[in-house]
C-alpha cells in the first residue's frame, strides 16, 4: 500500500529584474539537507551550487542561469522565509566595543535596492549604451579572481553591454562581436569609462537596515546588511 502524500502550499513570487510572477513552493527535508552539508562546508561554490539547485526545483524552473544575482538571492530569502520560518536571527557587532548583539529580521523587512527600469548610460549627448545586469551565466562565464582587476572590469563590462547608440542607429550586442565591443570601450575618456563602472558598483541586492543599541555599553550602532551572504554570516 502506498504511503499518503503531503500537500504542499505555493506562492506567488515576483521576480526583482523582470516583476515576472512565479510559482514557489516550500524546500522539503531532502533539500534541506543539501543546504546545510554545504553551508558546514563553508566552501562558496558549493553553497552557491546548492542555493541554485535549490531554487531551480522549488521555482520549477528549467534554468537558473538566465536569472540576475540578485534575483537569486531575493529568490532564496523567500524560500527560506516560507521554508523555515520568516525570521532570521543573527549576531550583529556594535560598531564601539565590538561586542555581538542579536537582532532579528523578518524576511519582509529585506528590501530589494538600486532596481531600474531603464540601465541606459549617456556618454555624450548622442551616443549611449543600455546596460544589462549580470547573470548568473555571465560570471560563470568569467573568472572570478580576476574581477578585481582591469582585465577582469573590462571583460564583465563587455559582457553586460546590451546595446550601443548615436542618433542615427542601435548597435545590439548580438550583431556586435566582443573584440568590437571592447574597442570601443577602449577608446572611451576616463569619465566615461567612469560612468559605465558606476553602473556595477550599484548593481541591486537584497539590503536591510536598522540601529541597534549594545546591552554591553549601551551605544548606538547602525546596521547595514546587503547581499545574500550578510544575512547567513
Amino acid at each position: 500500500m502506498a504511503l499518503p502524500k503531503m500537500s504542499v502550499p505555493r506562492y506567488d513570487i515576483k521576480l526583482p529584474s523582470t516583476g515576472e510572477t512565479l510559482k514557489m513552493r516550500p524546500y522539503l527535508v531532502k533539500e534541506e539537507k543539501v543546504l546545510m552539508v554545504a553551508m558546514e562546508s563553508a566552501d562558496p561554490l558549493q553553497i552557491s551550487n546548492a542555493v541554485k539547485d535549490v531554487i531551480q526545483s522549488c521555482y520549477g524552473l528549467d534554468d537558473v542561469t538566465k536569472l540576475t544575482t540578485f534575483d537569486i538571492e531575493y529568490m532564496f530569502l523567500q524560500l527560506r522565509g516560507k521554508s523555515v520560518g520568516e525570521e532570521m536571527n543573527l549576531q550583529i557587532k556594535c560598531e564601539h566595543c565590538e561586542e555581538l548583539n542579536p537582532l532579528t529580521i523578518n524576511v519582509d523587512d529585506v528590501k530589494m535596492a538600486n532596481v531600474k527600469d531603464d540601465n541606459v548610460i549617456m556618454l555624450t549627448d548622442d551616443i549611449g549604451v543600455k546596460m544589462s545586469y549580470p547573470s548568473v551565466a555571465t560570471f560563470g562565464e568569467l573568472d572570478i579572481e580576476k574581477l578585481d582587476s582591469v582585465e577582469g572590469v573590462m571583460d564583465l563590462l563587455v559582457s553586460c553591454v546590451d546595446c550601443i547608440f548615436d542618433e542615427d542607429a542601435v548597435y545590439d550586442r548580438s550583431q556586435t562581436s566582443k573584440e568590437e565591443v571592447q574597442e570601443f570601450i577602449e577608446n572611451l575618456n576616463s569619465t566615461q569609462f567612469k560612468k559605465l563602472q558606476t553602473f556595477f558598483q550599484a548593481i541591486p541586492a537584497v539590503e536591510y537596515k536598522d540601529e541597534i543599541t549594545c546591552h554591553k555599553c549601551g551605544e548606538k550602532s547602525n546596521v547595514e546588511l546587503r547581499g545574500l551572504q550578510s544575512f547567513f554570516s
